[in-house]
């Protein structure tokens, strides 16, 4: 993950949910999708799924890439 996708990750966790996180934050959040400890929302394409996650109590929905096992981005919160 380059510095500018670790940046936009972290602007829009703060934007979407009000957390300030750290890159280890963002690396153990890609670690837990990637171990199954999610809800797997929908395939966007063959690469890149959504995934819901409860990250120290509050729920995320996250864009995460299979490939390169890092998160793209935070969606909106549902509802």
């Amino acid at each position: 993950m380059t510095h500018a996708e670790r940046s936009h990750t972290k602007r829009r966790l703060a934007e979407r949910y009000g957390l300030h996180v750290s890159s280890d934050d963002i690396f153990q959040m890609a670690k837990a999708i990637a171990h199954g400890q999610g809800t797997l929302i929908a395939h966007q394409n063959r690469r890149v799924d959504h995934w819901q996650l409860v990250y120290q109590g509050q729920p995320l929905r996250l864009v995460f890439d299979r490939l390169r096992r890092s998160i793209i981005t935070a969606l909106p919160p549902h509802g």
